[in-house]
């Protein structure tokens, strides 16, 4: 097969392994559930919060390595580099760096220093160290996942990370609570077993991925990957920040009820940026590997059809949300509903997140072709105005104002990567992607006459979603995106 029909081949069973990766991921959250009745509030707070703080240190403790490395690794084989290079080196050096983390806050145990957080203040010496065992796997699992990514195998990632490793830390908890093991130490074991089998099956699929690479070396990280790998990581850390400031700010300036409702609102809107966020380890590694020639001629319909999926994945969830706002939120309760105007903020954040996903996967091209920097730079920008835009339409608008400003950062971001894109001579889109752009003023024009002048009935509104979907899988089938025209329209 050419490169093109390579790509095609990889793209689908990606996006295959994506969705079933998603049904699949929904065990996690029940089995959250479970936990928080079993072993009570308190201990499963501690737990909750505890866990994201370890994963806080992993993701520095990996300084961006594991993302550079889906760049780095198609990027040997068009170099003619070893293939595996950068892999074992990466991991060496994230593995000291959590090993030193870990070793202070055990030592730091010793002298019941997390007396000083009050969220902590319950847990023992040894409850505490034992969480941070967890910080050297688990940053492990971060690197090998992004191994296997950069190395066309996400799927490794999508079903050790995301689902055995979140599945069977609860289920090897819940276990040991019932054999008699202590409450307050089953879920931080639990957590660590989990972490280190996740990674012993690593390591047997990373020998099968890279059989020439040996285990023990004194090589330096390359300094090619360090370079894109660092501005990655601080990269990284802000836009974690900027996912969350909107939100912060509400709580500050509108107080914890409103913060509760929006809280909710952005849970459900951000199910549409995790569909564009799981095709960004997808398409990073193909555009890595496209040398100048192939980025010229193959860039265009291998983006176009990422777009093309993302955009009717997320209509189809965001029409539902748009058409019934309130039953939507009802997943929450009642009260959510009465609180605030769920059509006009779910909408805003809706529109928002679909124009990110039409236009803001370039920014896995940027990555792709080893840009970091500029991403650093646009993340940076982007929250000093997401910080800027709060403070001035949270008290005007209320939660609508949070809305209003994360749509306005996301709409930035779009507009400045495919300028930077275009400056360097790249315009990824085809041109039947205007149907996904249609699709998108149809929706946002359904969000304004729902919210200004109509209200059909819930029998109109189930019709019409019916009828939206039939049209959304037809405009599947007429683009090819099953694969059977995507050569065709590399010649649009």
């Amino acid at each position: 097969m050419n490169s093109i029909q390579t790509d095609q081949k990889f793209l689908i069973k990606s996006t295959l392994f994506t969705f079933l990766g998603t049904a699949l991921k929904v065990i996690a959250p029940v089995l959250t559930i479970v936990i928080a009745r079993t072993f009570g509030k308190e201990i499963f707070g501690v737990y909750v919060s505890t866990q994201l703080f370890i994963f806080t240190l992993s993701r520095i403790a990996v300084l961006g390595l594991d993302k550079g490395l889906h760049r780095h690794l198609p990027q040997n084989k068009v170099c003619g580099r070893p293939d595996h290079e950068g892999v074992v080196e990466s991991m060496w050096v994230s593995v000291a760096i959590s090993l030193v983390m870990t070793l202070f806050i055990c030592g730091g145990s010793i002298f019941d220093l997390q007396r000083i957080s009050s969220g902590l203040a319950m847990l023992s010496s040894t409850e505490i160290s034992l969480y941070a065992l967890s910080i050297v796997p688990y940053t492990m699992l971060l690197v090998f996942a992004g191994a296997s990514e950069g190395s066309r195998h996400p799927q490794y990632r999508i079903f050790i990370n995301d689902f055995a490793v979140m599945t069977f830390a609860p289920v090897l908890a819940l276990g040991l609570f019932f054999c008699g093991f202590e409450k307050k130490l089953a879920l931080p074991v639990g957590f660590f077993v989990a972490n280190i089998l996740g990674v012993l099956v690593y390591i047997f699929l990373t020998k099968k991925m890279f059989p020439q690479m040996a285990w023990f070396v004194r090589k330096k990280i390359p300094r090619e990957l360090l370079n894109f790998s660092l501005p990655l990581g601080f990269s990284e850390a802000v836009s974690s920040f900027l996912l969350r400031v909107d939100l912060w700010m509400v709580l500050a300036l509108l107080g914890p009820e409103a913060a509760g409702v929006y809280a909710v609102m952005i849970t459900i809107s951000n199910g549409l940026k995790t569909i564009r966020q799981s095709y960004n380890p997808i398409l990073q590694p193909v555009v890595a590997g496209m040398s100048k020639e192939r980025l010229d001629t193959d860039l265009k319909p291998v983006f176009s059809y990422c777009v093309s999926m993302v955009t009717l994945v997320q209509l189809a969830i965001g029409f539902f949300i748009v058409l019934f706002p309130e039953q939507t939120m009802m997943i929450a309760g009642k009260s959510f509903v009465t609180k605030e105007n769920p059509v006009a903020t779910l909408g805003i954040l809706i529109i928002g997140n679909l124009i990110n996903g039409f236009f803001g996967l370039s920014g896995s091209i940027i990555n792709g072709l080893g840009k970091s920097k500029f991403m650093l730079l646009m993340n940076i920008v982007s929250l000093l105005m997401a910080l800027l835009m709060n403070r001035i339409c949270i008290p005007i608008f209320g939660i609508a104002g949070a809305a209003i400003s994360s749509m306005s950062y996301q709409i930035m971001q779009c507009i400045w990567m495919n300028l930077y894109l275009k400056k360097m001579g790249y315009w990824p889109y085809q041109k039947y992607l205007w149907i996904q752009v249609i699709w998108i003023a149809l929706l946002a024009g359904i969000y304004f006459a729902i919210n200004t002048s109509c209200n059909p009935s819930l029998l109109m509104r189930g019709l019409g979603y019916g009828v939206v979907i039939l049209l959304i899988l037809a405009t599947f089938w007429v683009q090819g995106l099953s694969g059977k025209k995507f050569s065709k329209k590399k010649k649009n």
